[in-house]
């Protein structure tokens, strides 16, 4: 299915393209640098070609941002290990150097860089030598005298700093900038020429040794692939159909042959997968995963910058309208598509893939009307508000951070549960169990420390709780218990144990002025989540030691207190659950964070009106 949607989704490119299509032999490479050369082969500057892209935000700022600038490259080879090239574009073939700690140097351990830049330099050398326009000379130049040995400290490439590592480079004349050794007419007439004989040689190669099947996509008889173009992911360059085991093998058939898909729908396909992945719009990172997503229609910007928005993702619109995108959100009220530029109707696919070592593992594949994505994505943020005071978006990522210790050495989680969250966000089903045992694990074993007092509960883990609680319960035709916030009202007596319990709390620290190196909630706050009928009456006869000394300097606040406590009581009718369920602790954990926020709240509006 995603192979398909790639394939017409390659259609709607071209469509945006007007039809014209990248030359064979060609592919769009991001570039970030111009190397200048001189006429005697010299390195004479580095210009730094990037985009810079201005985001409007608040208060009449602006935020400025660098994006590659996508140029025409001769096609890259697709195979492992060192290859050779006709021009490059990457940093250790071009200029024999590696990055290491900030210095440049050609020497690691495996001599990567030395073998790739001699390999770079041979090619070229017998392609360009023959070449006499002005820009060919000097590249042909710079392949003579350029030694990596020597130029460690060469000021232009240091200049690059740390950009040096991982972005692309193509070369210019000095002289001028606008003269690029990619578009010269002499080099692109011998490039063209010699790639289509090329050609002509592997297709009778290939018209001997291939098999004409009907394509498993098209569904024309045509020349099946019997090796496919690579994709670019961010954790290295997989294979999305590759059968190179002989178990994967049937009917005699060897390699890719296997899967019966052609040639020109493993070129539409791979094309299109590329720019997915390429292009910041289309694609977003969450751990080892990469989600890559579009719409079925020639320009899909406006539907992508939303869906990337509410990802996590601020940088796909400006500041102020993502505010109100976002309060709209949490208050379940779906924005605006049409004065977003967005099409409600259009097919949206979503698809989550990691590499697996040479191959890509497809996690998932979502397929749905835009409107439908938005819509329960909208949804997503509303169950995961649970503090109007501290109103922000909450991403995939950060719902990932929530889910591992902060002191973990390996801080992973299981991509199974994750690309289960993401089908509960994306179809507005039940998010799995897994997540709401997962999020009470941590919270009932993680710590605060003197630097971060959140970290054992914070708004993120009460709002996954309060998610998984409420969706539940809608999805069960039943009223969803947990409200955004203190909802006194609420007479689940989990719910009440932990209000309760965050009053004991508040009447410790009242009573010693805040001065304590460890609280009822650092010795106690896990069993009273489990088990409240053996904690809770022990804390019920320490806070009354603690109300005594408040009522020594404060009678009111000891009254207060005192009604407070009285009021939970009544409505628990003067006992407590032997064993609280999952889904007990969960409420147990909403309420006790509920009525601490509500506490410091009103602390905080007391000193505002003061």
């Amino acid at each position: 299915m995603l192979i398909q949607a790639l394939c017409s989704y390659a259609d709607q490119l071209a469509e945006r393209a007007g039809g014209q299509k990248i030359p064979d032999g060609w592919s769009e490479q991001k570039i970030s640098f111009e190397v200048l050369l001189t006429p005697e082969g010299k390195i004479g500057d580095i210009l730094d070609i990037r985009n810079v892209v201005e985001t409007p935000q608040k208060k009449g700022k602006t935020k400025i941002t660098y994006s590659p600038r996508t140029c025409l490259l001769p096609l890259r080879t697709q195979v492992n290990g060192i290859c050779s090239n006709t021009i490059e574009h990457r940093s250790w073939y071009l200029f024999g150097l590696n990055l290491d700690q900030g210095e440049l140097t050609p020497c690691d351990k495996t001599n990567r860089a030395k073998k790739s830049h001699d390999a770079f330099v041979a090619h070229n050398r017998e392609f360009f030598q023959d070449l006499d326009s002005e820009i060919c000379r000097a590249f042909y130049a710079f392949l003579q005298n350029w030694d990596p040995e020597s130029e460690t400290e060469n000021p232009h490439l240091k200049k690059c700093g740390a950009l040096y590592k991982n972005n692309y480079f193509c070369f210019g004349l000095q002289s001028d900038p606008n003269v690029r050794l990619e578009n010269d007419p002499a080099f692109r007439e011998k490039y063209d020429r010699i790639f289509r004989e090329k050609q002509i040689v592997e297709k009778a190669a290939q018209a001997e040794s291939s098999t004409s099947s009907q394509c498993a996509v098209l569904g024309d008889v045509l020349p099946v692939a019997r090796i496919h173009d690579k994709i670019k992911l961010p954790g290295g360059d997989c294979f999305m159909v590759c059968m190179k085991e002989s178990a994967f093998c049937s009917y005699g058939k060897t390699q890719s042959y296997n899967s019966n898909i052609s040639e020109k729908a493993m070129k539409k396909y791979t094309s299109a997968l590329n720019y997915l992945t390429g292009d910041k719009r289309h694609h977003k990172i969450i751990d080892e995963m990469c989600l890559v997503y579009f719409a079925m229609k020639p320009d899909d910007a406006g539907e992508c910058d939303l869906f990337s928005f509410l990802l996590g993702d601020p940088t796909a619109r400006n500041e102020a309208e993502l505010d109100d995108i976002f309060r709209q959100a949490v208050f379940g009220r779906a924005p605006d598509l049409s004065a977003l530029h967005a099409d409600a109707d259009a097919t949206f696919y979503v698809a989550g893939l990691s590499p697996n070592r040479s191959r890509i593992c497809q996690k998932f594949l979502y397929r749905d009307k835009y409107g439908t994505f938005i819509a329960n994505l909208v949804q997503h943020q509303k169950d995961l508000a649970c503090n109007p005071a501290r109103m922000r978006q909450v991403s995939f990522d950060d719902i990932r951070k929530q889910l591992v210790s902060p002191v973990a050495t390996n801080p992973k989680v299981p991509s199974p549960l994750m690309a289960s969250i993401m089908y509960a966000a994306f179809h507005g089903s039940a998010y799995p169990t897994d997540l709401l045992a997962t999020v009470i694990r941590r919270v009932k074993t993680d710590s605060d420390n003197e630097n971060n007092h959140f970290i054992k509960l914070n708004d993120v883990r009460t709002g996954i709780i309060k998610a998984c609680l409420n969706r539940k319960a809608r999805l069960a035709h039943q009223e969803e218990e947990i409200t955004m916030s203190l909802n006194k009202e609420n007479q689940n007596p989990a719910y009440l144990c932990g209000r309760l319990f965050a009053v004991y709390e508040m009447i410790q620290q009242s009573a010693a002025d805040g001065n304590l190196n460890r609280t009822i909630k650092d010795a106690y706050f896990s069993s009273a989540c489990g088990i409240p009928r053996r904690i809770l009456p022990q804390l019920d006869k320490l806070s009354k030691n603690h109300l005594r000394k408040i009522g020594a300097g404060n009678k009111g606040r000891e009254v207060y207190f005192e009604k407070l406590i009285g009021e939970i009581m009544d409505k628990l009718d003067g006992s407590f659950p032997a064993t609280l369920s999952l889904e007990e602790q969960g409420c147990f954990i909403v309420g006790y964070q509920q009525q601490i926020t509500d506490f410091y709240q009103k602390k905080a509006e007391s000193k505002s009106a003061e």
